[in-house]
């Protein structure tokens, strides 16, 4: 009877001894998650040791939503690490759970179509979170394309629209006999057209001359030409002759309604060929129209393109007044289905800046700085 105890007590801490082993063992010579980061529009998971298997699927979900899943074979979850922290833009949420002992899963509810071009070399992991995006986190020899090389190629295939402000009939501000807004922008805007294309992007414009483009026709031209950016370009002017040494600097306008006074003098000094004529409810009925989606991306772009700008003319020409990214219920930016923003180059009254719009080389800065702007906003989109 004692024996057959003794044999009982034996077998069970054989069990249990048995079990620990196997639990220590997996967790000292599994492939642990040890961080996550997101850079350049992906989602980099971090290892202890090299990744030898991913397995992917995904599925479709109610409102536009796909849930993409990403299984790492050989891999744990040590406790107190996760990936929920993080945010992007198109990504609803990030998950990561120990689906089965030896797989940890991943999982990514996103706005985007096809997440699918993974990549895993080492002890890393990369997921793009954008759709059709180059996976930039490798230089992979093998594949001789360096990530300069990657990057180049995938911005080739942005469009972007570009609008000379006013033009024909309609001049814009003046000052002085001889500063005339449609005439800077149109400039601007050619030398903005040339730097893009130089990047690889293809451009296209509302006006390449001194012809007058209706302002629905300028948003409406970019729609038809799927355009991925719209940019028009103008420069703002004082609203009288005592406040022209007081206003001054570089602005950049998204669609929103206004905050500021200031914003809505701007939006109506540039609306005011649009609403000629009519009364306070038409112009109200038209402004209704305004789309709100792309206003959150909008920013973004403007605070990109105010950045660069800044940059370029403060190295040549000293101060430059920052005037900000503000919201303004401009029309010619309603109706875009894109990111579209209004570059104000500066105050044309203004004794200094309207001197400055006249040259030549401030201009080329300006177009300098826009373009870097805009490879700026698209390579982290």
């Amino acid at each position: 009877m004692e024996n057959n105890i003794l044999k009982k007590t034996e077998y069970k801490y054989l069990i249990l001894l048995l079990i620990t082993f196997f639990t220590t063992s997996t967790t000292l010579f599994a492939n642990s998650f040890e961080k996550s980061k997101i850079r350049q529009a992906e989602l980099r998971l971090y290892f202890s040791s090299k990744i030898e298997r991913v397995t992917y699927f995904s599925i479709p979900m109610k409102n536009g939503i796909t849930k993409y899943v990403y299984d790492i074979h050989g891999a744990i979850l040590p406790k107190g690490k996760g990936i929920s922290h993080h945010t992007f833009r198109t990504v609803e949420s990030f998950k990561i759970a120990q689906n089965s002992p030896s797989k940890l899963r991943v999982i990514i509810q996103s706005k985007e179509k096809a997440l699918d071009k993974h990549e895993f070399k080492g002890k890393m992991l990369i997921i793009p979170l954008i759709a059709g995006r180059y996976v930039v986190g490798f230089k992979d020899s093998s594949k001789k394309i360096s990530r300069e090389k990657r990057n180049s190629s995938s911005l080739k295939q942005y469009k972007v629209v570009i609008d000379a402000g006013h033009g024909g009939k309609d001049i814009g501000a003046s000052c002085c006999s001889d500063k005339i807004e449609k005439k800077v922008t149109l400039s601007v805007a050619l030398k903005l057209k040339k730097k893009l294309e130089a990047k690889g992007y293809k451009v296209y414009m509302t006006r390449d001359g001194d012809s007058f483009v209706k302002l629905p026709k300028r948003t409406e031209f970019a729609n038809k030409k799927e355009a991925d950016i719209f940019v028009s370009i103008h420069a703002n002017a004082a609203p009288n002759k005592k406040q022209r040494n007081s206003f001054k600097g570089i602005e950049v306008y998204y669609l929103s309604p206004a905050k500021t006074k200031r914003a809505k003098d701007a939006a109506e000094k540039e609306n005011a060929v649009m609403f000629e004529g009519k009364d306070f409810y038409t112009k109200n009925e038209y402004l209704s129209l305004i789309s709100r989606e792309k206003i959150v991306e909008s920013h973004k772009l403007g605070l990109d393109v105010i950045s660069k700008m800044l940059k370029n003319l403060r190295s040549h020409f000293g101060s430059i007044e920052n005037g900000g990214v503000k919201p303004a219920n401009f029309w010619v930016l309603v109706g875009a289905q894109m990111p579209a923003i209004l570059v104000e180059t500066g105050y044309i009254t203004h004794p200094i800046e309207g001197k400055n719009l006249m040259n030549n080389y401030y201009k080329e800065l300006l177009a300098k700085g826009i373009a870097e702007g805009i490879e700026r906003y698209l390579k982290n989109k």
